[in-house]
């Protein structure tokens, strides 16, 4: 008789992969899947499945659902073991899943679904009310010193793979006694990690609680800061960032911006401009480069800051024809919905910059000041639809570009004119 399994994963590819595995066993049945805790429980309460195999986190919080779900779950359903898949090899979590003094559990890491019958060994395992700790947890459990000898010879059985009547017969005893010793083990564990009052699975819980709330409000700062910079700042613990380097710099701009507004309403406008810029943020991050700012329907990017790189210029040329291929691409998709096109003229200039952050009053932001950024800016209007016009230093720094001389242009604000290229091929030596 099959045993059967429901099995709880959200990320659609892990939890369909692992369908397929156990289904290629003839002993195991997976009768149903859920994509998140809720779902999980419900299914296991519809289904009364002999084993359930499950993520550690999950939706709605991505905590330790898994966890949750598993003490549930034996609690409504004694007769239904449960397995645990965690990515997280810290024996906290397999004292938190396994010092309620519940058999009948396992931990195993993600790593072990791809190694032989590691996972159907722990289903079949629990099944039987057994209980399972990946090999290298029991491992590391068995050099804590709160791990007694006669715990650590159970402990080393386990880091060896063993089921509990292999154990039992090493040991020459009972696997009811082996669950016995199993479950004191952990049940020890856990009092010992506590504190206070608090048991060692809420301090867990508290502690974990804390590590995705950062991570959360982590996530969250990356999505106003470009990303090389929060990874910069975190790295540092500081705010101020400031070096001298050089950079290449590019500016976008939309052509007809006044046309569209005329003849779109509001709502429109925004739409078609928030996909072209989506788009644009799209390849130069693609490129390695970072967006710096975005100024109405222009994009603002730098290629060498926060972390220099030698071939900024070869990068940055690539970048800017990659963003009107990309435009391209979204005007024909325009076409087959009657929306309007978009057109777009790019300035690139490389030269000396000044790096970080600045601002005040509470507020900073990270960008790039010089005399290089003034130049790729006014490059930037002197390209037409479709254009790309790039300085002498950037087309030389980036070596063997298709380009055609357009002279010289004066800039306001600088007393020597600058020699300017039109790019015309997309022949970037690299």
């Amino acid at each position: 008789m099959s045993i059967r399994v429901v099995l709880g994963e959200d990320n659609v590819l892990v939890r369909e992969g692992v369908r397929a595995l156990l289904d290629s066993y003839d002993d195991v049945e997976v009768v149903d899947v859920a994509a998140d805790a809720p779902s999980l429980l419900l299914a296991a309460r519809e289904h009364q499945p002999n084993v359930v195999v499950t993520d550690i986190k999950m939706p709605p919080h991505f905590q330790l659902e898994g966890i949750d779900c598993a003490h549930s779950i034996r609690d409504l359903h004694p007769g239904t073991g449960v397995v645990v898949l965690s990515a997280h090899d810290d024996e906290a979590y397999a004292i938190a899943l396994l010092g309620k003094g519940q058999s009948g559990l396992a931990y195993l890491l993600k790593d072990r679904i791809s190694q032989g019958d590691e996972l159907v060994k722990a289903i079949r395992e629990v099944h039987g009310g057994g209980s399972v700790v990946d090999p290298v947890i029991a491992e590391r459990l068995s050099g804590r010193r709160d791990a007694g000898e006669h715990d650590r010879e159970l402990l080393v059985l386990m880091s060896q793979g063993l089921g509990y009547a292999e154990m039992a017969e090493r040991l020459g005893t009972t696997q009811e006694a082996v669950d016995r010793r199993v479950t004191l083990v952990f049940t020890t564990m856990a009092a010992s990690a506590g504190t206070g009052d608090a048991s060692a699975v809420d301090e867990l819980k508290r502690l974990h609680a804390a590590v995705v709330q950062k991570e959360m409000a982590a996530s969250a700062f990356r999505s106003f800061v470009p990303e090389q910079v929060a990874v910069k700042l975190q790295a540092t613990g500081s705010t101020s960032l400031r070096e001298e380097l050089e950079a290449t710099i590019l500016f976008s701009d939309v052509r007809g911006y006044s046309t569209l507004a005329e003849h779109l309403s509001p709502g429109e406008v925004a739409e078609v401009v928030g996909r072209h810029l989506s788009a644009m943020a799209e390849v130069i991050i693609d490129h390695g480069g970072m967006v710096d700012q975005f100024v109405g329907d222009a994009v603002m990017a730098v290629f060498g800051a926060p972390d220099p790189v030698e071939d900024h210029a070869v990068r940055a040329i690539a970048c800017a024809l990659a963003m009107q291929a990309r435009q391209a691409s979204l005007n024909r998709e325009a076409d087959e919905d009657g929306r309007p096109h978009v057109t777009m003229g790019i300035g690139i200039n490389t030269g000396r910059v000044v790096a970080g952050t600045v601002g005040g009053s509470g507020r900073l932001e990270y960008t790039v000041v010089g005399d290089a950024v003034n130049v790729a800016a006014r490059l930037q209007s002197e390209a037409a639809a479709g254009e790309i016009v790039a300085s002498e230093i950037t087309i030389s720094a980036a070596n063997r570009v298709d380009a055609e001389p357009m002279g010289s242009r004066h800039v306001k604000g600088r007393e020597e004119p600058v020699q300017v290229y039109r790019v015309v091929s997309d022949s970037v030596s690299t």
